[in-house]
């Protein structure tokens, strides 16, 4: 029986790296590379150097993809054009583009109406989103106009194009890829507790998944639409307790791992997953690089699933807390190899 596997609890010298990164150099110093910090005030910028190559990293973006195509994965409405044009699936989109960013260029999607006209075809609910946002940051569910143009205003303040989209139903995929290999994956699942009559919402979350004890965790959870949405109209807060037997589920078409999100790894998808996956990184030119599905189930066929976006700088921060720290680390030193390899 697979034994779960966790961080150490402490780095054993080196660079002392923030969030993902620290990963990335682990990694690099199981494979015997020394390590410089190259600004010590964040740990984001490092140099990892093995028998006479070096290489300078940030952070844990991945070094292996060229900046076109890294470009190109990271702007989610231009990835879907292009998924499009191959005949496969994305997620119905307006697009809002911030007015007066481009001072010398006039667009037609500038401004609310796209969204507007989205909303009067498709109805709500609907999903709004930055173009180029990471980490679940600013996408929340919207049920009229008003919190719609909201939302978009609010993603206009870090990013100049916000996403207004149709939610997709399924469950969700995560398929991280290197090299024309299968690298890591897993089953995104939202949180569900169970009361007891004894534990309040804090220490249930916490038995659930240590990463919800954390500090930084519980400080913004309150703020989280997916927690607002399914406490408040009941009257909870951290410090309710759940009835024996009771129930408190944390629904949503938005599964992050950064949010009230769980997953379930995946040693071995399906071989046709992994030929879409392949097919999809080929037809964007990344190396590495990691795909979002929404699908019926992994039983289907992944022509039919939709592809929600295309990560080229995959992280497997929160897979490594989840008691998978043994395979993400493998994962991301086969990453880190690769990448002195082309040094």
């Amino acid at each position: 029986m697979r034994q779960p596997t966790s961080p150490p609890t402490a780095e054993a010298g080196g660079v002392t790296a923030p969030g993902h990164r620290r990963l990335r150099v682990e990694a690099a110093r199981r494979l015997g590379c020394e390590i410089t910090d190259l600004d010590p005030e964040t740990g984001y910028l490092y140099e990892i150097r093995r028998d006479g190559k070096a290489l300078v990293l940030l952070g844990g973006f991945s070094p292996l993809n060229s900046a076109n195509a890294a470009r190109i994965a990271s702007d989610k409405f231009h990835t879907g054009l292009v998924l499009e044009r191959a005949g496969l699936r994305a997620p119905r989109s307006a697009r809002c583009l911030k007015p007066g960013y481009f001072e010398d260029e006039d667009f037609p999607h500038a401004g609310t109406g796209e969204a507007h006209r989205l909303a009067e075809r498709q109805g709500f609910p609907l999903i709004v989103k930055p173009n180029r946002g990471a980490r679940g940051r600013d996408v929340v569910v919207v049920e009229d106009d008003d919190a719609m143009v909201a939302a978009i205003e609010a993603v206009w303040e870090r990013d100049y194009v916000a996403l207004v989209q149709v939610p997709v139903a399924g469950i969700d995929v995560r398929l991280d890829f290197l090299d024309g290999e299968y690298l890591f994956g897993y089953l995104r699942r939202p949180v569900r507790l169970a009361g007891d009559g004894r534990s309040s919402l804090r220490r249930l979350l916490a038995a659930c998944d240590a990463r919800f004890a954390g500090e930084r965790f519980l400080e913004q959870l309150p703020e989280d639409p997916i927690w607002r949405q399914a406490t408040a109209t009941r009257g909870l807060d951290l410090e309710s307790v759940l009835a024996a037997g009771e129930a408190l589920a944390f629904e949503s078409p938005i599964l992050n791992l950064n949010r009230l999100c769980l997953a379930d790894y995946l040693p071995a998808p399906p071989p046709a997953w992994l030929a879409q996956g392949l097919a999809i990184g080929r037809l964007l030119g990344l190396r590495h690089f990691g795909i979002d599905w929404k699908a019926g189930s992994l039983d289907a066929d992944p022509a039919s699933a939709t592809v929600l976006e295309v990560n080229s700088s995959p992280s497997l921060l929160h897979m490594s807390r989840m008691g998978y720290y043994e395979e993400a680390l493998a994962a991301e030193m086969k990453v880190v190899a690769a990448a002195l390899d082309a040094a």
